[in-house]
């Protein structure tokens, strides 16, 4: 476990020497900040040239953010805060599953790390015991040629004392400490890049077919009674699984609802 008054400090050579030589060939760069507004936005002030595998990791994020505004609690040097940029080139029709295929390379690099039993709530926040451990946050952009560049940020508790989340976390959350006691940030970053490469170039070449087995494997909603806030609106139901452009389905027993993401949040009921 990290002391306190210590903490581990991100090393490029050590997640780089942890990365398979084939895939961390393809990334244009990696580089180390100490501390940024967040690791999204650093990303999409590098010129557009330079954004496809670009990744960038920070001790801290100043105004680091998640989902539909939400901020992202962010101390220096205990969790990983680490961004990388994709483009597609063309029209990928499947980009709405994006979110689910980086849910899912981050829950299988976690898998790596010897974590089990967590699974991911839709569309891309991984929670252990019922509780946040990891969020996914995926910003996409159509350029001039028709291209989508893809900006997909990653934040996982890593070390995250009580002291530290205070009252600015609003949800019950954990660490991967609380379970893991030993893990490190920089050999967490290795196979999360990893996965993410390969998943990526998969999910690019073969759209989201290849990985509807592991979401139905990890799918944390599957089969629960939940409540849907969407639009001003409620809805209540069965959590479905997914239909193939990644929407949440619920059956409200009169309907099978399909909802897509940024537009609803969720609560179990």
């Amino acid at each position: 476990m990290s002391n306190p008054a210590s903490p581990e400090r991100l090393d490029k050579l050590v997640i780089l020497n942890g990365i398979d030589p084939v895939l961390s060939g393809k990334l244009a760069s990696l580089s180390i900040e100490s501390s940024v507004d967040s690791t999204n936005s650093a990303i999409q002030r590098l010129p557009v040239a330079d954004q496809h595998t670009a990744v960038i990791l920070a001790e801290q994020q100043t105004t680091g953010r998640g989902r539909r505004g939400r901020r992202w609690h962010s101390p220096f040097g205990r969790n990983l805060y680490l961004s990388l940029g994709w483009t597609f080139e063309g029209s990928l029709a499947e980009l709405g599953c994006l979110p689910l295929v980086v849910a899912l390379s981050t829950a299988r690099a976690l898998s790596r790390a010897g974590l089990n039993g967590h699974k991911i709530k839709w569309p891309n926040d991984i929670l252990l015991d019922g509780r946040k451990l990891c969020g996914c946050l995926v910003e996409m952009q159509l350029d001039s040629k028709g291209c989508s560049r893809a900006v997909m940020g990653i934040g996982i508790n890593v070390d995250m004392p009580e002291s530290e989340a205070g009252i600015e976390i609003d949800q019950p959350w954990t660490d991967l400490h609380s379970r893991l006691p030993d893990c490190s940030r920089n050999t967490i970053a290795a196979p999360l890049l990893e996965e993410l490469i390969k998943n990526l170039d998969i999910f690019t070449s073969k759209g989201f077919a290849p990985f509807v087995p592991l979401w139905k494997q990890l799918d944390g909603l599957y089969g629960q009674r939940i409540e849907v806030f969407a639009s001003e609106r409620s809805h209540k139901g069965i959590a479905a699984g997914i239909d193939a452009s990644g929407a949440l389905l619920l059956d409200t027993g009169s309907e099978l609802l399909s909802l897509h993401s940024g537009e609803v949040s969720l609560r179990r009921v």
